[in-house]
């Protein structure tokens, strides 16, 4: 994946609710707000050795849950096709009238729901 902190805010995002409240809250704290161990310890009131064995077990969970579902990888895959498929609609829209062109204007623009 690209860097640890996107490929961790893409798994956060599928599974952060599989997470413990604590999780959540410190993985919050430091990869949204982007806070340091320090300040998270400050907040907390947890030890900063504390904070970061919590995000370490946080870390390791939201890997673990994409090694056993791949749900992250099928969802990058599926997001890559949807923008090939619209890279072609969309020359095909350029290259049809009628019809034909109102349906390629149609999928282009489905193919943008789908992807979100």
């Amino acid at each position: 994946m690209e860097n640890k902190t996107y490929e961790l805010t893409m798994l956060y995002d599928f599974f952060g609710e599989l997470l413990t409240d604590t999780q959540r809250e410190y993985f919050e704290y430091y990869y949204s707000d982007d806070l340091s161990l320090g300040e998270i310890s400050e907040i907390t009131g947890v030890s900063r050795q504390g904070v970061r064995g919590v995000l370490k077990r946080a870390e390791d969970l939201l890997r673990q849950y994409e090694a056993r579902t791949g749900v992250v990888e099928r969802f990058r895959r599926v997001a890559s096709s949807v923008d090939d498929l619209r890279a072609k609609v969309s020359e095909l829209i350029e290259l049809t009238d009628g019809r034909a062109g109102e349906l390629a204007r149609e999928i282009y623009v489905s193919l943008g729901d789908l992807k979100g």
